[in-house]
């Protein structure tokens, strides 16, 4: 068998609500999606985020580089060699980590649809139930965000909150305090910085939200290992490190040396895909340390939960995206607060190429 043909689309989909981080504000999430071809007559589909300047390659940019540079590399290929697909991209465009995790994606569908197994079963079995999740709530004022916990609550069961600061130390004690005030005593948050504080920023601020109780988990408020290894000592609550994941398993080993945080938040498109995640994977837990893996939605969300399905380490929560639609030709999304990796050869989606078509005219 032999990769035939690459072809890719970028597709935008709206946020049922605008996510506001110390990066900017976002209304819409752009995606690029691949779909992989074989001369036996297998396709495989992937996708990846495209974050443009919050952290990122453009959309255009991931297109192109699958397109133009990736592509050459693999067609003729025999996909089941990831490795060396693998190798082969990377020297065809070493930045292209975005682009590279659509197609990954797509080579462990095929995979997956060539020997009739789901995708964690290559990936050695599961050992858990899926990917875990937990509740977002947009930052916005206390009393509207107070309202809609208690609507998910009721509606789902959430009892975990994932919410943003960052953005003003200050403002932030103040919005978290009140808020804190509004919701019942059971509900706990993790707080995202997003690189968003400095050192002395973070220091008299965290400790302040962290005595006010129902903190989680405290998410990469700080950019550098030394200050984030600074507040892992300092503070009580657990710290978990994002950004500083984007150099795949170095940074990771990185961070348990510098003992810069308790737990990592996997998002498989910074890296490359599955096969370089669960290298990442493997050093985290050779550390002593656990991940939570984002799950985004769609075929991304496919295969995370694969891939926590296969992870022992997968213990922490992260949010499934809640978008206004979806390009699959079924729904997928978490059943209560975990989201199962489907039973199907491959990833188990399948795309509606209606509804591919319809968002691609709209980008």
């Amino acid at each position: 068998m032999k990769i035939s043909g690459v072809s890719s689309t970028i597709v935008s989909i709206g946020r049922r609500r605008a996510l506001a981080t110390a990066y900017g504000i976002s209304e819409n999430t752009d995606t690029v999606v691949v779909q992989l071809h074989t001369d036996a007559g297998i396709s495989g589909i992937g996708q990846t985020v495209a974050p443009g300047a919050w952290g990122g390659d453009t959309a255009a940019t991931v297109k192109h580089h699958i397109q133009d540079l990736l592509q050459p590399a693999l067609l003729g290929q025999d996909p089941f060699n990831m490795e060396r697909l693998h190798q082969r991209m990377f020297a065809a465009q070493r930045t292209a980590f975005n682009a590279r995790t659509a197609i990954d994606f797509a080579l462990w569908d095929i995979k997956g649809k060539a020997l009739d197994v789901p995708v964690y079963q290559l990936l050695g079995g599961a050992c858990m139930p899926g990917a875990l999740c937990h509740g977002f709530v947009e930052r916005e004022a206390p009393e509207r965000m107070a309202a809609r916990i208690e609507q998910l609550s009721a509606e789902a069961g959430w009892t975990w909150y994932k919410s943003k600061i960052g953005i003003n130390a200050e403002e932030d004690v103040a919005w978290y305090r009140r808020l804190r005030q509004l919701v019942d005593a059971k509900i706990r948050f993790q707080l995202d910085g997003n690189t968003g504080y400095t050192l002395g920023d973070a220091v008299p601020a965290l400790t302040r939200l962290e005595r006010l109780g129902g903190v989680a988990l405290f998410e990469q408020p700080v950019r550098h290992l030394d200050e984030m290894a600074h507040l892992a000592a300092r503070l009580e609550t657990p710290l978990q490190a994002d950004e500083a994941t984007g150099g795949g398993a170095r940074s990771v080993y990185e961070i348990a040396r510098a003992g810069a945080a308790h737990a990592l938040h996997f998002k498989l498109h910074r890296y490359g895909g599955l096969l370089p995640a669960a290298r990442m994977a493997a050093v985290a837990e050779a550390a002593g340390l656990e991940i939570s893996v984002a799950p985004y939605f769609d075929i991304i969300a496919a295969a995370a939960a694969h891939f926590a399905a296969a992870t022992p380490i997968a213990k922490w929560p992260a949010g499934f995206s809640d978008m206004t639609d979806s390009i699959l030709a079924e729904s997928y999304a978490p059943d209560g607060d975990m989201l199962k990796p489907l039973p199907g050869a491959g990833l188990g989606v399948a795309i509606d190429e209606d509804k591919l078509a319809y968002y691609a005219s709209r980008e």
